[in-house]
């Protein structure tokens, strides 16, 4: 390549010209967004990839042509169809930059609620969020040269306030179905110049609330009963239908209805983000479920019918994600497991996006039945697809083989053309979108079968003989076989599809056969009962498919034989059968779903939630009720579960239950249900040093909100238990401190339940425990403190003086005592101080002048006066706060000394940002004076040099808490600290013995200068004209290690690059902004401070599944 067209490549990194105009459909005005110029940037992306051998690339669309895109799809005719976006951060917003309007967005129970909010924390919103918009553009191959050369803005104007990211995109007959929050829309184009002219809404109610951006309704795909299926995440849904409402607003889900928008329904719950659905060959749904940057991990999904997977959107806003992490929920299967959740097969992969199944053709036979997944992590180096097959695990699955498909790419879906090649999208680089997109196919060499089926395709399936389509339902492709299967259906030729149900030799032919009568009979067709015989049948595979017909039919002749398959040797025709039953209201099949869990015995939960859902079909809540005193644990268990799907009075029961497992299900659907029913059962239970912690916040919280004087005296008893842990007993302290203001999102939940502010008096339930509380450790004894302070007991006063006093304790709990003393008025308090000020320890001389200085402001203020450059930081810090919280003319002269200190830098760089925002409240003539020397000596040159102020003198407690609590920025979402973390980003366990400080703040404030080696994308021209693609593995004495897609590395000479062009960090480039400039020094400080392994607290691990191809 010559120099000029690598010159034109790098320029093509940075986000450039836009598309020349091009006419928009639905009367808008023309929509023209900024898309970068062609470039060779594209091909030369290639050469970092890695894929097995044998798999070829090839670059089939690329900017202009094809700019940010979230999803793609093929047409019958191989046209492309891609979902754009222009609205990311734009009016596609996240809770993380606007903390302001959590409190709304939590209690937002309708769409209009939300625009409600936005409106009114945003006053021209509706410009604002408007000027962008999502649209889906057409790409053609004309020439036939494999190359997506044409494009046409086939529709455009997703730009409402309301609308979010248009991420799901399926053509399908002459339609384009496509998913933009608040609505599913079918587009047509009737008049075939490749622009929709009809638009029509077939439902709408998704995206309650905003929660994390990409957190949309996605996933659109053709099930095997001709239904579409779509997803959306924990945005909600509030949704209006004709049989009634369709409300959850606070997670995420999957959805089902007919192709023309009618029958919708919700079919599974609890997920998080999964963003897109894939069906296996028989029929079984899969999908990705993305973590919540909470020390979790990412989950790959057997979704069952009615499954709930155990996410709620308001944990997100709980600093450990409180019960999705206390209590283990997004781990595969374990014992203690909650019961009311389907859980996950593995915890695989990072940022689970694009998601598609092998259909059977175009790659080797190695990768039959397997699933391609991209990982979507904001940085090329790290992201790609990952390929994975299930195989049987008693009723669900596990994962029996994986690997990294194809690496190097930011890849956002992943999908078969019907040419049978695999197709990835390429985001390029970084979360916001640059303007690029590209496509690229990857084909097998030794594909012959993808242009048999490009042109069965093409010729469509309607014209066919009902000959050809019946030998058809035996084809190697699931998706000829699927076509084949509704053209016989649309032709309603029952009789074929009854012989090939019973009689064809292939398994496939067989499973389409029996879903194509299942969508006859939802026609009002007599072919239920055609179905019925093949309950019997010798093959399991059968067996499980008729099963799921029958019980989607409601057929209720059926009950009898799907009570006898609970027996059945295959786990999921066991499972299959409950679940039918439970669509078969009153099926009489009580005593064989009581027969199967008590042997069953909870050692399968996808089988448990199965038998779950067969018992709510009793339809009896007192008759599954009675199932409470059972022998058998297994059978009282799921009667509590299926009690709770029934939202059912008769839950109070089993908090009597001697199995310490069922109490805690009982209690959990008590009290997580928005119900009050039996919480004053729940409150009266016993909480001792052997109660589990997720029972025990439970019962602590269903004091609280009853909230008079017996529940705090309940609770009071807790706090002053010494066998019950630190972290339950500062909880049921915090509880008291706020007993009479509660907060408007629950303590254990955290979703929005007000309660009314309460008047009641709990001093003296207080009083005879607070002395207990006050000999235990030291984090109990702080609260303690606060306790007796906010309560005024007085008889506590001794405690306390002794406590501030003491050179043994800890300087907290030294100044909490303190603090406690000050608020009760102790009579001793100024001489306390005066001791205090004249302490050994720097943080609480400083404290004590803090509370001093209204005692005896003399004193105080002479000791101030003594604060010198060399004092330690953390007393000067505290001296400068308390200096700038008087308004006398000594102390005026006293901070002014230090203001001076900061024009001339002679101040120490750790109490800089301390001097800067007290000049800022003061605004004295000496500060004013101060603050403009300080910015006009800020060296121009230097990169940090707005930001010198943070660089010393954080709080590393505090920096921990924002590393690991904040959800404004998510640290661990990517980067792990010792076991507790991400793996996107790199590790940081000893990041502060191997970075400076001022390295650590660049990182967070300008992302893109400091990418840490093995994350760095590079291209390089060299002198000689050659082009080197890779990643950077480190660079030091004039020598580059570049680590190509294959090979060994290359050690190249700095001094003989050219030109040099480096991708985009993963780091989002608004962090800073997001957290306060104390904040963010905080932050830097703990960072720094890792300088050794550490043992975080971990909530799980990662599964080594997915190696690289060499």
């Amino acid at each position: 390549m010559d120099r000029l067209s690598f010159r034109v490549a790098m320029l093509a990194w940075v986000f450039a010209a836009a598309l020349p105009l091009i006419p928009e459909s639905f009367g808008q005005e023309t929509y023209s967004p900024p898309i970068s110029e062609k470039s060779d940037e594209a091909e030369l992306a290639k050469s970092r990839f890695k894929f097995p051998k044998g798999v070829e690339v090839k670059l089939a669309a690329s900017e202009p042509e094809i700019a940010n895109p979230v999803a793609f799809c093929f047409d019958e005719q191989g046209n492309l169809y891609v979902a754009e976006t222009f609205r990311q951060s734009k009016g596609v917003e996240d809770n993380r930059s606007h903390m302001n309007w959590l409190q709304d967005d939590l209690s937002a129970q309708t769409v209009a609620d939300r625009v409600a909010y936005m409106r009114k924390h945003i006053p021209d919103a509706d410009k604002r969020y408007t000027k962008e918009h999502d649209r889906i553009r057409k790409l053609e191959d004309r020439d036939g040269d494999g190359v997506y050369e044409t494009a046409t803005v086939f529709a455009d104007g997703f730009n409402d306030i309301a609308d979010g990211t248009g991420a799901g995109i399926l053509a399908w007959n002459g339609n384009v179905y496509y998913t933009c929050i608040p609505k599913l829309w079918m587009l047509t184009d009737t008049n075939g110049d490749g622009v929709a002219d009809q638009k029509k809404v077939l439902s709408e109610g998704y995206g309650v609330r905003f929660a994390f951006r990409g957190h949309d309704s996605h996933g659109l795909a053709i099930g095997p009963d001709g239904r579409l299926y779509f997803s959306i995440g924990d945005r909600g849904y509030n949704i209006t239908t004709p049989e009634g409402k369709l409300v959850n607003p606070d997670r995420g889900a999957v959805f089902r209805c007919e192709p023309d928008g009618s029958n919708l329904e919700v079919f599974a719950t609890g997920l998080r983000n999964p963003q897109e659905l894939a069906f296996d060959n028989r029929g079984r749904l899969f999908t990705g479920d993305n973590n919540s940057d909470g020390g979790d991990k990412a989950r790959w999904t057997y979704v069952m019918r009615q499954s709930d997977t155990g996410w709620r959107m308001n944990y997100q806003y709980l600093n450990d994600r409180g019960p999705w992490n206390r209590e283990k929920l997004w781990h595969p299967a374990h014992p203690e497991q909650a019961a009311y959740i389907v859980p996950p097969i593995l915890n695989f992969s990072d940022g689970p996006s694009g998601l598609t199944h092998n259909p059977g053709t175009g790659l080797p036979a190695k990768y039959d039945d397997w699933f391609f997944l991209a990982d979507f992590r904001g940085t090329p180096a790290i992201s790609g697809i990952r390929a994975l097959v299930n195989k049987p695990k008693g009723a669900g699955f596990e994962i029996a083989e994986s690997e990294m498909f194809i690496w190097g790419i930011l890849a956002t879906d992943v999908d078969f053309g019907y040419d049978s090649n695999l197709y990835v999208t390429d985001w390029v680089n970084g979360w916001e979108g640059l303007g690029k997109g590209r496509v690229y196919r990857f084909a097998d060499a030794a594909n012959t079968s993808g242009s048999e089926v490009a042109k069965l395709f093409r010729e469509g399936f309607t014209d066919r003989s009902i000959e050809d389509l019946t030998k058809l339902l035996s084809h190697a492709d699931y998706r000829v076989r699927q076509r084949a299967q509704f053209a016989l259906v649309s032709r309603q030729a029952t009789q074929v599809l009854a012989q090939q149900a019973t009689k064809s030799s292939s398994t496939f032919a067989r499973l389409h056969a029996i879903w194509g009568l299942g969508q006859l009979a939802r026609q009002k067709l007599p072919t239920a009962e055609l179905l019925l015989p093949l309950l019997a049948d010798p093959s399991a595979e059968v067996r499980e498919a008729t099963c799921v017909a029958l019980g989607d039919l409601r057929y209720q002749p059926a009950a009898a034989q799907l009570g006898k398959l609970l027996k059945d040797a295959d786990a999921h025709v066991q499972a299959q059968a409950a679940i039918a039953l439970g669509q078969l209201k009153g099926h009489g099949q009580e005593k064989a779903l009581v027969e199967a869990l008590t042997l069953s015995n909870n050692t399968d939960p996808f089988l448990r939630h199965a038998l779950v859902v067969g018992l709510t079909g009793v339809g009896d809540s007192q008759q599954i009720a009675a199932l409470l005193k059972n022998p058998s644990p297994a059978v009282r268990l799921a009667a509590v579960v299926a009690l709770r799907r029934m939202e059912s009075a008769d839950l109070g029961m089993a908090l009597s239950d001697a199995d310490p497992l069922i109490v805690l299900e009982a209690a959990r659907a008590i009290h997580d249900l928005p119900t009050t029913t039996h919480l004053e059962k729940l409150a009266a239970l016993p909480i001792a040093g052997t109660t589990s912690d997720a029972l025990a916040r439970r019962i602590l919280n269903a004091s609280y909100r009853i909230g008079n004087v017996e529940s705090a005296l309940r609770v009071a008893q807790v706090a002053a238990n010494s066998s019950v842990s630190d972290s339950l007993r500062i909880e049921a302290i915090e509880e008291l401190l706020n007993w009479n203001s509660p907060a408007v999102l629950d303590r254990v939940l955290g979703d929005y339940r007000p309660l009314a502010t309460r008047n009641v008096e709990i001093a003296d339930a207080i009083r005879p425990l607070l002395t207990s509380m006050l000999a235990s450790p030291t984090k109990v004894r702080e609260a303690a403190t606060k306790l007796a302070a906010k309560y005024g007991i007085e008889e506590v006063q001794p405690i306390l003086r002794e406590a501030a006093l003491s050179v043994k304790a800890e300087s907290s709990e030294r100044l909490a005592a303190l603090s406690a003393l000050k608020s009760l008025k102790d009579s001793q308090l100024t001489e306390i101080a005066s001791k205090l000020i004249d302490d050994a320890n720097p943080e609480v001389r400083a404290g004590a002048a803090a509370v001093l200085v209204k005692l005896d402001g003399a004193r105080s203020l002479k000791y101030l006066e003594t604060l010198t450059p060399q004092s330690p930081s953390v007393e000067v810090q505290q001296g400068i706060a308390t200096l700038a919280s008087l308004s006398d003319e000594q102390a005026q002269k006293t901070l002014d000394a230090w203001f001076l200190r900061l024009a001339d830098r002679s101040a120490p760089p750790e109490v800089w940002l301390d001097l800067i925002e007290a000049a800022q409240k003061k605004k004295s003539e000496v500060s004013k004076k101060a603050l403009a020397s300080f910015e006009s000596s800020r060296d121009a040159n230097d990169h940090l040099s707005k930001h010198r102020e943070l660089v010393a003198g954080g709080d590393i407690e505090r920096g921990r808490d924002i590393f690991f609590n904040r959800s404004e920025v998510s640290c661990q979402r990517c980067h792990k600290v010792g076991s507790q973390g991400g793996e996107v980003g790199p590790v940081l366990t000893k990041i502060g013995a191997e970075k400076s400080s001022e390295y650590l703040l660049e990182a967070i404030v300008d992302p893109n200068r400091v990418i840490a080696k093995g994350f760095e994308t590079a291209i390089l021209g060299m002198e000689d004209g050659r082009v080197l693609v890779g990643i950077i593995k480190s660079e030091s004495n004039g020598k580059l290690i570049l680590q190509p897609a294959e090979g060994q590395p290359i050690t190249v000479n700095v001094a003989e690059i050219e030109e040099r062009s480096v991708g985009k960090s993963g780091m989002p480039e608004d962090l800073a902004g997001k957290i306060s400039r104390r904040d963010l020094r905080d932050l830097v400080a703990y960072l720094a401070s890792l300088k050794r392994d550490v043992d975080a607290a971990a909530h799980g691990s990662s599964s080594a599944h997915g190696a690289a191809h060499p």
